[in-house]
């Protein structure tokens, strides 16, 4: 039970992150919306939001391939990883 309760911590703790991320991006994103128009003022809040997502996600998955924390469903992304880095030292 405790380590069920403490996976779904770490999943939970996703959304602050995420808050920081998407704090983080959108001030990134602020200095070009001041000379752009509305249509690249919206493509820039859409990429905002995509890499403050990514960026979060990003982050936990890989304290997670460090077993600095465990979360349950991101074995796979961990496997992905580390065949890539494999593949990428090899060349």
């Amino acid at each position: 039970m405790t380590n069920v309760l403490g996976s779904w911590v770490w999943i939970l703790a996703f959304f602050p992150l995420w808050a920081l991320m998407a704090c983080l991006w959108f001030a990134l994103a602020s200095f070009p919306k001041r000379i752009a128009g509305s249509r690249v003022c919206k493509a820039l809040d859409g990429a905002a939001v995509a890499l403050s997502i990514g960026s979060a996600a990003g982050v936990l998955i890989s304290l997670n391939c460090r077993n600095l924390i465990h979360l349950p469903f991101a074995d796979p992304a961990c496997q992905t990883a580390n065949l890539q880095f494999a593949l990428l030292n090899g060349l």
